[in-house]
């Protein structure tokens, strides 16, 4: 593939989650992402890929299983996911706390091994953080504080909604 194609092929992945989310299934445009390799070299800048287990939040080490993470400071949100990777930007996450980091790497996290809906990823993150012991009540009232003020919109209810989703999640007995 030549990268002057990566452009056309990320909107049309972007138009393929927005599909997946209405319809329940993988249309086949997400069945050709791009590899890490391919985005650092489509946005360029300083944006890097760490292998699996080289990403440390607060000096605690990152797994999404065998996943890469690509640190991209010019991505237009705290993280993102494609098949098969995960991107965070480390300017923004320099901001939250340690709890609100970990939820956000493990939300992208659930992506991979949930799919897209927003709701699945949010607790997959909470759950996995009360599992892993990263992330108390208290951390989920400062994760609950971080996303409040956010808007609904075509992919995520509004902060406050997902917030009361997330405090099931976590409080579900049968999470060990």
């Amino acid at each position: 593939m030549r990268f002057t194609e990566l452009p056309a092929r990320l909107a049309v992945m972007a138009i393929g989650f927005a599909l997946v989310i209405s319809s329940g299934v993988w249309p086949a445009a997400a069945d050709n992402p791009p590899s890490p390799e391919e985005y650092v070299a489509y946005v360029g800048g300083d944006a890097r890929i760490l292998p699996a287990g080289g990403l440390k939040l607060d000096g605690d080490t990152q797994l999404c299983g065998q996943r890469p993470t690509v640190l991209d400071p010019n991505l237009d949100d705290y993280g993102a996911a494609y098949p098969g990777f995960l991107i965070m930007n480390p300017k923004l996450l320099a901001r939250v706390s340690t709890p609100v980091k970990k939820w956000i790497y493990a939300h992208e996290c659930g992506h991979q091994f949930r799919g897209p809906d927003e709701e699945t990823a949010d607790c997959f993150a909470v759950q996995r953080g009360r599992r892993y012991g990263w992330l108390s009540e208290d951390g989920l009232n400062e994760v609950c504080g971080f996303i409040a003020p956010a808007k609904g919109d075509m992919m995520h209810l509004g902060g406050s909604h997902r917030c009361e989703y997330m405090r099931r999640c976590f409080a579900d007995p049968s999470v060990r």
